[in-house]
């Protein structure tokens, strides 16, 4: 679904000439909030059972139909015409039985930077095998998929303290009319020490979260407790992508209080 993008047609004559391959970074570097055109152009619908879209709840769907279109594993969805730095949604229905019966639907939500998306999904309705509506689920929230090219080891810095801003969101409701997400994220990698910590605010319901100190560990990323000021002890995980360690993205999850809403995040470099 094409939202909150009229608002930005403006600004998008301005910014095209700028969001290319030599510009794209020290565009991130200097306004890691503003919209953009451009940036990553799709994601890959899979069944991967951490990372896929189309896995849930210890489920693996045959398809999904994304705003009315069918998807199967391996498929790509255009984003192309999205906005950087802003949430957008597209309705869902994951089916099983080769496509021919529902089990879950709801709305995704799509947040994307230059070189990542973070792939939530608000969920509506669950069904049983016979295809009954099973109880409402509470404005569930997950993080399906986070998505990008990882930075290799060879391009990340060797020493240093790098620090990416950026956005969170917890849910569809969670953003401005304008499209914008409600969370604000900070964080910091020392690359000489190995370790990055950092804060999410701003989310409705979550207060303050502190992201306690991780290591980043090659090919895994950073893993580290996250503490909500209302919401208790939680987990999170992230990883660097882009040319140069240019973004971060990441999910926040299974907090002591709130076991049925996910965090998602991503943010660039501002230095």
């Amino acid at each position: 679904m094409r939202k909150h993008h009229a608002l930005y047609i403006a600004l998008a004559a301005f910014t095209l000439g700028g969001c290319g391959a030599g510009g794209g970074l020290a565009l991130a570097l200097t306004d890691p909030f503003t919209p953009k055109p451009g940036g990553k152009r799709s994601i890959t619908v899979t069944n991967d059972a951490r990372n896929g879209i189309l896995h849930t709840n210890g489920q693996t769907a045959d398809t999904i139909d994304i705003n009315g279109h069918t998807y199967r594993n391996g498929s790509s969805l255009d984003i192309g015409y999205n906005f950087q730095n802003r949430l957008s949604d597209f309705t869902y229905v994951l089916k099983t039985d080769n496509g021919t019966r529902a089990f879950e639907d709801g709305q995704l939500g799509i947040y994307k930077r230059a070189y990542t998306a973070v792939v939530g999904a608000s969920i509506q309705h669950r069904y049983d095998d016979h295809g009954n509506q099973l109880p409402n689920q509470l404005n569930e929230f997950r993080i399906r998929s986070i998505q990008g090219d990882a930075t290799p080891v060879a391009q990340l810095p060797t020493s240093g303290i790098i620090n990416y801003q950026g956005h969170a969101f917890s849910g569809l409701d969670d953003r401005h009319g304008n499209g914008e997400p409600h969370g604000r994220l900070n964080y910091n990698i020392n690359f000489g020490t190995q370790r990055g910590s950092g804060s999410i605010t701003g989310l409705r319901g979550f207060g303050d979260i502190n992201l306690r100190e991780g290591n980043l560990s090659s090919g895994v990323g950073i893993r580290g407790i996250a503490d909500s000021a209302n919401k208790g002890s939680g987990h999170y995980e992230l990883n660097i992508y882009g040319p140069n360690g240019a973004e971060i993205a990441g999910k926040a999850y299974n907090f002591t209080d709130d076991q049925k809403h996910d965090i998602g995040f991503a943010g660039s470099r501002t230095n």
